[in-house]
């Protein structure tokens, strides 16, 4: 496998060799987490369309894939040709081409739909033109939480939570099975983490790292707590399933309990009671 310097000198080369490339920025500098070899770039270029071809093929080493994320999603990434590659020896390598303004946008967190899977940090590595300004931001920022629900967030919330509760219970008690396992673990789940993050900032008193999709979770939360969370990710058995729809109430009972306790703020026992009952009776009907 590539060493880290390795990579930047041959990122470094070949933008120096081609013309069309005026500035090189590294971005996400914090790759070295196990399992993951991962370097990423910036190129500001003067000529965006030309990195609508498939312009690194031959330039990194034996590619295994190529992924084109702002053909996916390219309202994500305006005015960007992003290519994401792996490589046989182990490296990931993502390259981003884009005009100046927009890095610019990136940079300066203009963008709307700037998120966690955009690294915040960032080192100028080139600027054959000096057209950027002193461009370094070493302090990843973007998992911090530190975030105290209102009363209005908070009730909000938890009626959210009942009603894509309701919607999942629709969907498994007609046994469909896609619709139930992405209620159950995507838009259930959601508000369930939503709530365990608020708990976790309030418990800590501080802000805290939750990490990318909430990564830092099981190192935060009380084990007896987690222990319940990991008991929500049920196999494809409807019966499975039942089960940790139970420990999902439960888990989202205490945790926002202990929200609304450490808030000063009531939590919703009727609308909760009510729910439930309402669900069971679904149940018996099916």
């Amino acid at each position: 496998m590539r060493s880290e310097l390795n990579v930047i000198n041959q990122i470094l080369e070949m933008a120096t060799n081609e013309s069309s490339i005026r500035a090189v920025i590294r971005t996400n500098l914090f790759p070295k987490r196990q399992y993951l070899h991962s370097y990423e770039f910036f190129f500001v270029v003067n000529d965006v369309e030309k990195y609508e071809n498939d312009i690194f093929k031959d330039c990194f080493g034996k590619r295994i894939l190529l992924y084109r994320g702002d053909k996916n999603y390219p309202e994500m990434i305006p005015n960007t040709k992003a290519h994401l590659m792996v490589f046989e020896d182990g490296i990931t390598l993502t390259i981003d081409a884009s005009d100046k303004d927009t890095f610019l946008s990136r940079f300066n967190r203009e963008q709307p739909h700037e998120n966690v899977w955009i690294g915040d940090t960032f080192k100028k590595l080139l600027d054959k033109d000096g057209l950027l300004p002193e461009i370094e931001r070493m302090e990843e920022t973007q998992t911090i939480f530190a975030e105290k629900p209102s009363n209005e967030d908070f009730l909000g919330t938890c009626n959210e939570f009942f009603w894509v509760l309701k919607t999942f219970s629709e969907y498994t008690l007609r046994k469909e099975l896609p619709s139930a396992m992405f209620y159950l673990n995507i838009a259930v789940r959601d508000l369930l983490n939503k709530m365990i993050r608020w708990h976790i900032y309030l418990k800590h008193g501080s802000p805290v790292d939750m990490g990318i999709l909430d990564s830092n979770m099981e190192k935060l939360l009380e084990k007896e707590l987690f222990d319940l969370y990991k008991k929500t990710y049920p196999v494809a058995d409807y019966d499975e399933i039942w089960k940790a729809y139970d420990v999902v109430i439960g888990l989202f009972h205490k945790v926002s309990c202990a929200v609304s306790e450490r808030c000063g703020y009531s939590y919703p026992e009727e609308t909760e009671k009510k729910m439930l009952r309402f669900i069971s009776a679904l149940r018996k009907k099916a």
